[in-house]
């Protein structure tokens, strides 16, 4: 591996989520930059369908930071991008040819999910190439349609995905990840090892503090003695009824957007 290579990974792997700015602007150009960049991602057979609105003006950010769950950053940053799963540009190529459009077919709304999320990381990647930050940000999911209406999205458009941008005030912490052999497996699946693996990644987040200032909560939880830990914290979050974390409102949603056939 040469220098360059080296120099390209340990950069890929330095990211860290960032919620505090500094006052730096990200200029126009920036802004097209990233964007350009974005559209360098992987889409599936060229289809590109996704869509990214730039948010800046301030009422509208503090719109959006109340509609996913009071997030401060939003508000904050100078650059809030939302980046949209969109079949109506795509519907409106057939429309224009007579031919039908298959809107409601899930596996539409797959590719054009996994097209904005693949644009949103290369567009985190080119913004801190640029010396910014940023924070992904699915709270835009928790009251979809009032985002819908505040961005003037049409129909057979959805926010997968929120992103705050700015100049980071402090560095971002590179937080571990669960070990290789959790995710990576060779010529067929195997969980195997994931106890294993889980309780490592649990001692590593444990031994760097994470989690320890979140509350245990053992009226809630009678069962729960020892340590609170990552598997013990999204364990919880999986069995929650929260509707901002299961969010049972998508689906209906989602019909009423075109975006999933009933």
């Amino acid at each position: 591996m040469d220098r360059m290579e080296e120099e390209l990974l340990a950069f890929l792997n330095s990211h860290g989520s960032c919620r505090k700015f500094t006052g730096r602007e990200i200029s126009e150009e920036q802004e097209r930059l990233i964007a350009a960049t974005a559209q360098r991602s992987p889409t599936s057979s060229n289809l590109q369908a996704y869509s990214i609105v730039a948010v800046r003006d301030r009422g509208r950010k503090a719109r959006l930071a109340e509609l996913a769950g009071n997030q401060a950053h939003v508000a904050a940053c100078p650059l809030f991008l939302v980046f949209c799963a969109d079949l109506h540009r795509l519907s409106r190529l057939n429309e224009a040819r007579g031919y039908p459009f298959h809107g409601g077919d899930l596996e539409l709304l797959l590719v054009a999910t996994g097209d904005a999320a693949l644009a949103a990381g290369r567009a985190l990647l080119a913004a801190q190439a640029m010396g910014f930050g940023g924070v992904m940000v699915g709270g835009v999911r928790n009251h979809p349609a009032d985002v819908c209406d505040l961005l003037g999205l049409p129909r057979l458009v959805y926010p997968v995905m929120g992103m705050s941008l700015g100049e980071p005030a402090e560095p971002p912490k590179v937080k571990p990840r669960l070990p290789l052999a959790a995710v990576l497996f060779r010529e067929e699946y195997s969980d195997r090892d994931f106890d294993l693996a889980v309780a490592e990644y649990d001692d590593t987040l444990d031994r760097l503090g994470y989690l320890r200032a979140r509350p245990v909560e053992p009226e809630r939880y009678p069962g729960f003695s020892g340590r609170y830990t990552w598997s013990e914290h999204t364990a919880r979050r999986l069995a929650s009824e929260d509707p901002q974390v299961r969010r049972p409102h998508l689906e209906a949603f989602l019909r009423e957007r075109g975006l999933l056939r009933s």
